[in-house]
């Protein structure tokens, strides 16, 4: 019997990539066979998104997947990150390039939003935290800046569903990515026609809602005839917010365990069965985002391993050949807590030099005599300060929902980061996980496997990660405890009180 091959195209925010999927004796076996950039472009001044380039490197690795494997193939998924969205006009064409969420159009919506229905009541309804970049954000944008825009809008569909939409002509938004969209009832996991008729959104723009797992359509007959494929190629969406793809893939046992979703962005939550919207959890600004297979994220967004790379980005203009070992043997060798940043503060939204948006930090915080000029020094700082927001958050987590944590999974790009692991394991005093790497990727094809029905539940799904990985554990030095308590403290004092 031929294998069943599945075939996800995971896109991030600096690089996406094709990677075949096949499950033999319970192991997933995964091979990468396309790989390319993803950043976004500057036009007229606007941030904006070449989804068109995008879908030509899907077709790219659908010819390079027929060059390796022949002509079938048994499904194609697609994940993205989260709110970036395009509008489609009546015959299915896209209206415009869709904006990137970095776009400063969405300044001074944050007051909009609070005068017109107030942050509490959007809370209350949509369970999602308030960042700038939230797709309610954009398009309150949108109605403000260019509201004729929305008169000649049909649909709007998010990043991921676009390409799915050109894959297979069939339009839907999935419910993981149209979570985060801060649009969407938490508790009817559908469109909340408050949030529309109070910001005066056209009902008409609504997508259908499916589910990871769900079958959209079948491969478009003309696209599988170009690359050489069938015409019998599923269209299975997996989870398309990336987050909730990777969160699918946490090699977990029991309920006692937190996770991060470590990369450009790192995700900080917990899995629940039903949406925690609380007082505590709205004073926290705590998201609950659409999660794959009734499950519910509650999370929190870090800026994540941004900063590290924006700094790499700095650093290279004199120092072109510098690369992350690098970067870490210098932290490694730097003096410890030699200061701290909070990396959710704005100067490290979008800076146009991070280094001396980390100087900028230092001036207003207080903190004087830095050696900013010290590669390993700041490093140092940027890996420490992570760990302790990462610590802030879980106790924030753990206090909002009363559950236990003992153990701390990381997955993702970042889960390569051994001595950020280490600080981690260290700040949060407690047992971290690292692995699966490609975890986003690994959720996709697995519930494409489901959508297929080759796997019938999460749990099977994450028995299959179990098995199909090695995974590094990381415990707290006890050596160094009372240490990394005390910079905690002063962490906080200086960052976050």
């Amino acid at each position: 019997m031929n294998k069943k091959r599945y075939l996800a195209f995971d896109f991030g925010a600096e690089s996406g990539r094709a990677i075949v999927g096949t499950i033999e004796n319970e192991r997933l076996k995964m091979e990468e066979i396309h790989r390319f950039p993803t950043q976004s472009m500057f036009v007229y001044g606007t941030r904006r998104w070449n989804i068109y380039r995008l879908y030509e490197e899907i077709i790219n690795g659908l010819i390079k997947y027929v060059n390796r494997f022949g002509n079938e193939l048994e499904s194609v998924g697609i994940d993205t990150w989260g709110v970036d969205y395009g509008f489609l006009s009546k015959d299915g064409t896209l209206l415009e390039i869709p904006y990137q969420y970095r776009d400063i159009r969405t300044s001074g919506t944050d007051k909009i939003l609070n005068k017109s229905m107030g942050n509490k009541e959007i809370y209350d309804i949509t369970g999602i935290q308030f960042m700038t970049i939230n797709s309610l954000n954009q398009m309150v944008a949108v109605k403000r800046d260019a509201p004729k825009m929305l008169e000649k809008v049909d649909r709007m569909l998010f990043i991921g569903d676009v390409l799915h939409y050109l894959l297979c002509g069939k339009m839907a938004a999935e419910f993981t990515v149209a979570s985060t969209s801060q649009m969407l009832d938490a508790v009817k996991k559908d469109w909340s026609s408050e949030i529309f008729n109070t910001f005066g959104f056209p009902e008409k723009i609504k997508p259908k809602i499916i589910f990871a797992g769900d079958m959209l359509g079948y491969l478009d007959k003309e696209i599988a005839q170009e690359v050489g494929l069938k015409d019998t190629v599923k269209i299975i969406v997996p989870a398309v917010h990336d987050t909730a793809s990777a969160a699918t893939s946490v090699p977990a046992k029991g309920d006692d365990w937190a996770y991060i979703s470590s990369g450009t962005w790192c995700m900080v939550g917990l899995e629940t069965d039903q949406p925690v919207i609380n007082d505590a959890s709205y004073q926290m600004n705590i998201s609950n985002s659409g999660g794959s297979l009734g499950k519910n994220l509650f999370l929190k967004n870090v800026m994540g391993l941004w900063i590290i790379q924006q700094c790499k980005k700095a650093w290279n203009r004199s120092q072109a050949e510098l690369d992350y070992p690098e970067i870490v043997e210098k932290a490694i060798k730097a003096a410890p807590f030699s200061g701290f940043i909070d990396p959710d503060d704005e100067l490290f939204f979008a800076p146009a030099d991070n280094i001396e948006a980390i100087k900028n930090y230092f001036d207003k915080t207080g903190q004087s005599g830095v050696d900013i000029s010290d590669i390993g020094t700041v490093a140092r700082i940027v890996y420490e300060s992570l760990a302790f927001k990462y610590r802030y958050v879980v106790d924030r987590l753990k206090a909002t929902t009363k559950k236990d944590v003992n153990v701390l999974h990381i997955i993702g790009g970042g889960a390569k980061n051994k001595l950020l692991n280490q600080f981690t394991a260290n700040a949060l005093g407690m047992k971290v996980i690292t692995g699966p790497v490609e975890a986003t990727a690994t959720g996709n094809l697995l519930l494409q496997a489901y959508g297929c029905g080759a796997l019938k539940s999460l749990a099977e799904i994450r028995e299959v990660v179990r098995n199909s990985n090695d995974f590094d554990v990381y415990i707290p030095e006890s050596s160094v405890r009372d240490r990394w308590e005390a910079a905690f403290a002063e962490y906080k004092k200086i960052c976050l009180l």
